[in-house]
Formats: structure tokens, sequence, C-alpha cells
């Protein structure tokens, strides 16, 4: 009997073992089910809708470098007729940033080249920015010998000028976000790394048409004197980001448009805002191919530009129009940010959400 009772209790506890296993294990695959399913029915997120002031605006820009760039390295003729390079043989490198020389800070080449002037032929003590870190090179200039100059034997620059366009102003902040690709420098192609910059109202003198292989631009100038729309404090990947001067506010439009999320962006028609002549006029464009994106990039979507009117001034998108804003259904989706080489008819925008995304997080590390 006793033997009878001990196998009942061990079939029981058995039965109540795998009820529990089964058990836990259908809440636990529940469980893994809902958190990995990404079509979750009945389930609505809230977004609180956003506005801004859409841009459209052609505007010069012009960048302060973070010290005195070095654009390139040189051999020279010495007097003795001697090719050489100071600069190259003391470690000099291509994007290296001119801090101070001799522990005194230079800003610009010409107050480099006055120092230098005033004290000739010795050795000098060059600190340069690299890759974040501050480098000490000792270089001692040469004369040329065609015509007696003080030598290094580098290329430098201290300030970069241009057209963009302007994509949004926050009409809360007047903070702006411009141009939609970061500004890089023409001989090293790195990003400039600047101490500050503005944007200013802009002439248009001219239109040079796209064609394959060979990008149009908007040719202008930019404007002196009162004509200073704001500060840049940032050249990132995504563009130019500062504030709008409030007494230059008046020249931008009152019109709000609200933010379309990248989800909201489809292959269809859309127009962009540019300014070709004296008024921002809207451009009617396809957008032929959207890509899913987790994080930023400025190539978020392949656009098409099929107006008529457009394609005779520029024959599709030209230097100058980056950052003109992207808008379907009403909402501001994008900006755009480069044009195919192969066809100017076309080119990429980037997400509006990246821009945003990226305006504020420059700012929040401020």
């Amino acid at each position: 009997m006793k033997h009878y009772k001990r196998k009942v209790l061990f079939l029981m506890s058995i039965i109540v073992i795998v009820i529990l296993a089964i058990y836990f294990s259908e809440n636990n695959l529940k469980i893994s089910y809902k958190y990995f399913n990404p079509f979750i029915e009945n389930e609505q997120v809230s977004v609180e809708k956003q506005y801004v002031i859409p841009g459209g605006q052609t505007i010069g820009v012009e960048l302060k470098t973070k010290g005195i760039l070095v654009v390139g390295l040189a051999d020279v003729v010495n007097d003795n007729k001697i090719t050489t390079s100071p600069a190259k043989e003391a470690g000099m490198h291509i994007g290296d940033k001119i801090m101070s020389v001799d522990n005194k800070p230079f800003s610009t080449t010409q107050d480099f080249v006055s120092y230098i002037n005033k004290e000739g032929i010795r050795e000098y003590n060059i600190e340069v920015e690299r890759n974040g870190n501050r480098i000490q090179l000792l270089i001692t200039p040469i004369k040329r010998y065609s015509t007696n100059d003080i030598i290094f034997g580098f290329w430098a620059r201290d300030n970069i000028a241009g057209i963009g366009t302007i994509t949004y102003i926050d009409p809360e902040t007047y903070e702006f976000s411009a141009v939609a690709h970061g500004i890089t420098d023409s001989d090293t192609g790195e990003l400039i790394d600047i101490d500050s910059g503005s944007i200013s109202k802009a002439n248009i003198t001219n239109i040079k048409s796209g064609k394959k292989g060979e990008p149009g631009e908007i040719i202008g100038f930019i404007l002196k004197d009162n004509n200073k729309l704001g500060s840049v404090r940032q050249n990132t990947p995504f563009g130019i980001t500062g504030v709008i001067n409030e007494k230059s506010l008046s020249y931008f439009s009152n019109n709000l448009v609200e933010i379309g999320r990248r989800d909201t962006i489809q292959v269809g028609p859309a127009k962009i805002l540019s300014c070709l002549d004296d008024e921002i006029k809207e451009y009617n464009i396809e957008i032929v191919k959207t890509y899913y994106q987790s994080r930023p990039t400025d190539k978020s979507f392949v656009i098409k530009i099929v107006d008529e009117e457009l394609l005779s001034l520029t024959n599709g998108i030209i230097q100058g129009m980056s950052g003109c804003p992207i808008i379907q259904n009403d909402k501001l989706v994008g900006a755009v940010t480069h044009v195919f080489m192969n066809d100017p008819t076309k080119g990429y925008g980037i997400y509006i959400e990246w821009l945003l995304d990226e305006s504020h997080q420059k700012k929040s590390n401020l």
C-alpha cells in the first residue's frame, strides 16, 4: 500500500512539473513573440506635431577655419638651387591646423606671413592640431631662389565661402539649418572644422546648367554691409547650423510647415523650394526611391526633377541648391543634398529628421 501511494505521489509530481513547464514556456513564448514582432496591432504611438519655417532662400556662406588649415605641401628651390620642403621634412601633413607659432596664437594667414617676414630666417616652433591631438613642429624656412621670399613649403587658407540654400528656421529659437551636407575643403576633401561663420544675402548673377559628368552651379556673390542674416555655429556632416539675427527675421516667411517623419515619406510627387532669381518658387519633383535608415546619412532617398521650368533653367540639380526644402503632402520631409554625376536631373535627399536630430545634438553639446 505504501509502495502504491509513493507511485501516485511520484506521478502527480511529474504531472505538476509538466503543467508548470508548459505554462511558463507558453508565457515566455508569448512574451518573446510580443517583444520581437514588428507588426503589433492596435498600438498607437502619439508623436507631437512639430512646425518650422520653410527655407528656400539662396544665401552666401562664409566660414572661418579653426586655426590656419594646411591644404598642400610644396617643394621649393632655395638660394643654393637645391629643391627642398622644410614643412614636409619637419613632419607637417596636409589637413594640419596651425594653432600657434612660438606659443603665439594665429588665426589668419595674413598675420602668420606678417610675423614671419618680421622675424626672418630662423627656427620656428609651430603647433598644429591633427586628429584632435596637438603636435609641436620645429621648422626653419628658406629663401626662395627666384624671389627671395621666406618660404616654409606649404599652402594654407583660413576661410571658405560659397552659395547654398536654407532648409528651415525654428520659429521659437530662430535656429536654422542650411546646405544639408557638410562643407568640405576643396583640396583636402575633409569636413572643415570652423571657428566661426556667417550667412548673408546673395546676389545671383548667372545660372550654369548641369550636364552629364559636369555639375552646374548658381553663380553669384555675397552681399556685404547690412546684408548679414545670421551666424554659423556648427559645420556638421549634414550641413551648417546657426542662429538668424532677430532683425533679419522679416526677410523670411511667417508661414509654418509641419515636419513629416521619415515613415510618412512616399514614392511619388513632391516639390522643392528654390530661389533662382528674386523669389522662392515651388518646383515639381518625383521621389523615386526611399531607403530604410535607423541612423543618419545624407543619402536617404532619390529624387528626380520633372518641372519643365526648372529643367529649362538648370537642367536639374546644380551646386547651390543643396539644402532646398522638399515638401510632400504639405509636410517638410527632407532637403536636397547631392546630384547624380551621370544624370543631373536626379539626386539625393536627406530625411528632415536627421537635420533636426543633428541640430538638437549639437545644441546640447555647446
